[in-house]
């Protein structure tokens, strides 16, 4: 396993354009509210003396009763976007089902005698912030192939030309890979339903406050496994599409449960190791975050680099997780590098020559 992580993260170093594609497309997405909102707030501030308090902090006093009026995307603006605050909202969406689009049922929040569980759905997430998130869970799909494609090759470059047709020519598979996905976290959410209600009664019962508290937090960290491992399955088996070349998503992604079966402990300590520095990554942000202050815009834009850094690095972990899969995989099935690095029809293959 460590092999498999530093050959991964070597393969992402050597193709560390990847992370700012990534970016690029999460900026030009994230611009389609941001653009607007920022509109609305330079037209709401104009004239009022919460204009220059918001350059040297956030203004709690103005944003209550702004808050309060807003409709679409803008009601969702809050400081609990600022700081860390952002991961632990994300967090918090995810475990109540309201991720993605708000397709699952809010399972945190039932009790007995609730009916129509089903149709609840995110209600305190604005629509359009959840189609958004619906285009870029697709574009995120659609560049997987591409990426897969360049870290399947044993040296490393790619092509603009190379990724973009690798993500094309593998779109159908990863696609369907991720409706299967999604069948199964819809699954693990059905199974918390009753699991939940189970866990909230003997919570109620008991006579420790810590002894309540513990049953809850383990019962939002079961869930959290569960969707780990269903990530972790489809994400093999998009290595395996890749990899081996397959058709079938749902061959492959058999496949990919008969592998981290037989390989759990490796395949489940890279995503620990991963974990592990996205949080050590969000402490130093949260000091960074504590200790510096924002005195006008010239810190402003300081503290907006320092934010996308912190987004690039994440994705690099990411990507650095799905390279190392495909090392992992490569290692584990004996599959040598020379029988992996096929190159794609047509010259625009993802592991061509170097940009």
């Amino acid at each position: 396993m460590p092999k498999a992580l530093r050959d991964g993260f070597s393969s992402l170093g050597l193709n560390w354009g990847l992370v700012l594609v990534v970016l690029a497309t999460n900026l030009t997405l994230a611009l389609v509210v941001a653009a607007p909102l920022a509109i609305q707030l330079e037209r709401n501030l104009a004239h009022t003396g919460a204009s220059g308090s918001m350059m040297y902090g956030f203004d709690y006093e103005w944003w209550e009763p702004w808050s309060e009026k807003q409709e679409g995307p803008s009601r969702n603006l809050g400081p609990d976007l600022l700081g860390p605050g952002f991961a632990f909202k994300s967090l918090d969406a995810l475990v109540r089902g309201r991720l993605p689009a708000g397709l699952f049922p809010d399972a945190s929040e039932t009790r007995r005698g609730d009916v129509d569980v089903w149709s609840k759905k995110s209600a305190d997430v604005d629509p359009t912030i959840l189609g958004v998130a619906v285009v870029y869970l697709v574009a995120q799909v659609f560049l997987v192939g591409g990426l897969l494609g360049v870290f399947r090759s044993p040296r490393g470059g790619w092509t603009v030309r190379g990724l973009a047709h690798g993500s094309g020519f593998y779109f159908g598979r990863m696609f369907r890979v991720s409706l299967l996905a999604l069948a199964g976290a819809g699954g693990v959410f059905a199974l918390n339903l009753p699991f939940a209600r189970w866990v909230d009664d003997l919570a109620r019962e008991a006579v420790s406050e810590r002894t309540a508290l513990a049953l809850l937090l383990g019962r939002h960290a079961v869930l959290l496994g569960a969707l780990l491992l269903v990530h972790m399955v489809a994400s093999y088996a998009r290595v395996i599409l890749v990899v081996e070349d397959r058709q079938s998503a749902l061959l492959a992604s058999l496949s990919s449960v008969g592998f981290c079966l037989r390989h759990f402990f490796a395949a489940a300590a890279q995503y620990v190791v991963v974990i592990a520095a996205g949080l050590a990554l969000l402490g130093l942000w949260t000091l960074f975050d504590v200790r510096f202050v924002v005195t006008g815009w010239k810190t402003q834009l300081f503290a907006l680099a320092g934010f996308e850094a912190l987004v690039a690095t994440r994705i690099a972990l990411r990507l650095g997780l799905l390279a190392s899969q495909v090392e992992l995989y490569r290692v584990r099935s004996r599959r040598p590098p020379e029988e992996t690095a096929a190159a794609l029809p047509d010259e625009g293959a993802p592991a061509a020559e170097a940009a």
